[in-house]
This record gives structure tokens, sequence and C-alpha cells, in this order.
């Protein structure tokens, strides 16, 4: 048997010739992956298309921050009617404008002699807690079982033992937009409107 070094040599000259890319260098053009050019173009519309989207997320936010509130006062109502009608005693929603936090208190009768009196004091109930509005949104004023509307300080929606609620809009404002929630005095049911909106009478009964 001969013995050939060459080509041993050989075989370890093929293996030597094997092509290592550098670290850090871009790909030349017919080869995997991205050029410089490629990147730049790619973040380019990536940016471009962020600045599109992003002010609709934003809405989106708002948006659910708005149906939360919604939510939370429907829960506070439901709630606050329902114990009314079972226990006999007469609840108010209370909302606080410059907090914008709402909650609910119930009454509390005290008898001397042949007058009575009452007063509220906060619900300790379990089914009721104090909500506080998210940052962007705000109680405008509230239009209480008077009419008046309130724009400052605390306002309330009494609530009867027969569930009846007096008083039936909220006017909220969240960033430039207003909203209007309509609260059905009998099912206390809360409507949303876009806009601010006041009710209106009717003139042939002469209101």
């Amino acid at each position: 048997m001969i013995w050939n070094p060459m080509g041993r040599m050989g075989k370890t000259a093929a293996k030597g010739s094997m092509r290592i890319s550098k670290a850090g260098t871009w790909n030349k053009p017919g080869q995997g992956g991205f050029t410089l050019l490629e990147l730049i173009v790619t973040l380019l519309l990536i940016t471009i298309v962020l600045s599109f989207t992003l002010p609709k997320i934003g809405n989106v936010l708002y948006s659910t921050d708005l149906r939360e509130s919604v939510r939370q006062l429907r829960a506070l109502l439901t709630a606050a009617r329902s114990l009314a009608v079972a226990e006999g005693i007469p609840r108010r929603i209370v909302c606080d404008l410059s907090k914008g936090e709402i909650h609910v208190e119930r009454a509390v009768y005290h008898k001397e002699g042949e007058i009575e009196t009452v007063r509220y004091e906060m619900d300790s109930s379990i089914l009721i807690h104090r909500y506080t509005l998210p940052r962007h949104v705000k109680i405008e004023d509230v239009i209480t079982e008077s009419g008046d509307k309130i724009t400052e300080g605390t306002a309330t929606l009494r609530i009867g033992i027969n569930g009846m609620i007096f008083g039936n809009r909220i006017h909220l404002l969240q960033k430039e937009k207003q909203y209007t929630l309509v609260i059905n005095p009998l099912t206390g049911r809360i409507t949303v409107e876009q806009g601010y909106t006041e009710e209106t009478r009717n003139a042939d009964n002469g209101e």
C-alpha cells in the first residue's frame, strides 16, 4: 500500500476552504437575510403605519373607559334599587363632581316624639362599592329630581322604596367629547347619547 501525503493535505485544504461570515457584516445581494436598504425601508414603513394607528388605539382606550364607567354606574343603580325595594329603605346615588367618585348611601331614620328626621350614611352592603371614574372621564353635571343642574360639589339621585329613581341625567366629559347618560326612572336602564342633550318637555302640557 502506497501512502500519499498530498492526498491527505488535499482533503485538509478542502476542509479549510469553508467560507466563514464575519459577525456584523451585511449580506451581499443574492444571499439570505436583509440588506441595509431593505431594513431602512421596513423601518420607514413601520413608522408610517404607527403614525396612523396610534391615534385610533387611543380612541379605543377612551371608549373602553366610557364603557367601564357606564357599566359600573349601571351596577351601582341595580344594586341600590334592589336593596331599596328588598329592605324598604330609600337609597341615593351620590356623585362627587370634584373627585370624580360615585357611591351609594342609605337612609337612616331617627324619631323623637312625633318628629322624625332622616339622614343618609354610606351604604355598607357587600353589594355596594365606591367607584372612581377613569382619569380621562369627568362628570360635567348632574340633573337632579328638581330639575336643577349641579355643576360642582356633590349631586344626588334619590331611589325610593318602590325602585323609582328621581333625577335622570348625568353628563360626562371625555377629553373634548361630551356624553349624556339617560336613566330610565322606572327600570334604572341607562342609555348613552353622544353630545350634550337635555330633557325635552311637552309644550302642549304647559310644562
